[in-house]
């Protein structure tokens, strides 16, 4: 699948985001220019030469792609009448703690003191690079619960692999393993062609299914 198709296929183009919230493009600038909603996930720059029987035409195209979760966040500002930065914030909050929460009660846990002691520094980071759009990259949907599975589940499987550094994993720990696993593979995306070998999705799922002999299936 080319780029652009596959951009196509799993985003939202500009003017498509804006259609499904009923807002205008100076809308949805307004809520980024105040940190309300997230930057593009991708921001392509085409070079078109058109030939026809009338001759050539040459001009140059912006397009900028939303992953297509975002709808459910506008939505949700619109709902809440939300107006600044802060209340913004304590929105995600609120979605970020619901999700780390049903996350626990189905035994989802670790160690990591960014999950306990230091939860509302974690959500702070978290919530900028929401803005910035890193999670419309990495994740499937540029959900806020995908965000938390993505770093939950990561956080878990470092536990248990030693940062993915052991040479095989004891039979006790395999369930939990493969728990968070299946965790990552709901949420992270599966990312356009010439950024696989390097993703998220391959590092910490493809590469580990196979180092420790595993199935997420």
């Amino acid at each position: 699948m080319s780029l652009l198709n596959h951009l196509n296929t799993h985003f939202y183009r500009t003017e498509e985001l804006c259609q499904a919230l009923k807002v205008d493009t100076e809308q949805l600038t307004h809520w980024q220019e105040s940190g309300l909603f997230p930057k593009p996930s991708y921001s392509i720059q085409n070079q078109i030469k058109c030939s026809s029987f009338l001759g050539l035409y040459e001009c140059e195209e912006f397009t900028d792609y939303y992953p297509r979760g975002c709808v459910q966040w506008g939505l949700d500002l619109i709902k809440h009448k939300v107006s600044n930065a802060a209340q913004a914030y304590e929105l995600f909050f609120q979605h970020y703690t619901q999700s780390l929460k049903k996350c626990q009660q189905q035994g989802l846990h670790c160690q990591d003191e960014r999950f306990s002691d230091d939860l509302c520094e974690q959500i702070q980071n978290a919530w900028q690079q929401y803005l910035c759009s890193k999670y419309g990259v990495i994740s499937q949907n540029g959900l806020v619960e995908e965000l938390v599975h993505i770093e939950l589940g990561r956080a878990i499987v470092d536990e248990i692999t030693e940062e993915r550094s052991t040479a095989s994993i004891n039979a006790q720990h395999r369930p939990a393993l493969l728990h968070a696993l299946k965790l990552l593979n709901r949420a992270f995306s599966h990312p356009a062609k010439h950024e696989r070998n390097h993703s998220l999705r391959e590092r910490y799922i493809d590469a580990l299914v196979c180092k420790y002999d595993l199935s997420i299936k």
